[in-house]
């Protein structure tokens, strides 16, 4: 599932590339895996702290919802602020600690 937030996933893995001081010689190819690595990690993540703060009442329609063909990520945005509560902070939450842990 694509990020459902407002969090802009691939500034963030820039910034996290560029705090961890790779070798400035990496190859351009090198550099774009490891950003895309990074922004599925963040989406994995992302995608834990919603299915754990989800309703359980709500598991099944969101699972049908995603299942849906043309579904628009608005809606899955929407989907999620209206059904949890401080999403935007859980995973504000989520990308500091995982921030801590990718750079230490």
């Amino acid at each position: 599932m694509k990020n459902p937030t407002s969090f802009d996933l691939e500034s963030f893995a820039n910034d996290l590339f560029r705090e961890k001081k790779f070798p400035e010689d990496l190859d351009k190819e090198i550099i774009d895996q490891i950003k895309n690595e990074i922004v599925s990690a963040l989406e994995d993540r992302i995608n834990a702290v919603i299915i754990n703060n989800l309703p359980e009442d709500k598991l099944e329609t969101f699972s049908e919802m995603l299942d849906r063909e043309n579904l628009k990520d608005e809606d899955v945005q929407n989907f999620c602020l209206e059904n949890i509560k401080n999403l935007e902070e859980l995973i504000a939450a989520e990308l500091i600690v995982f921030k801590q842990s990718y750079l230490s």
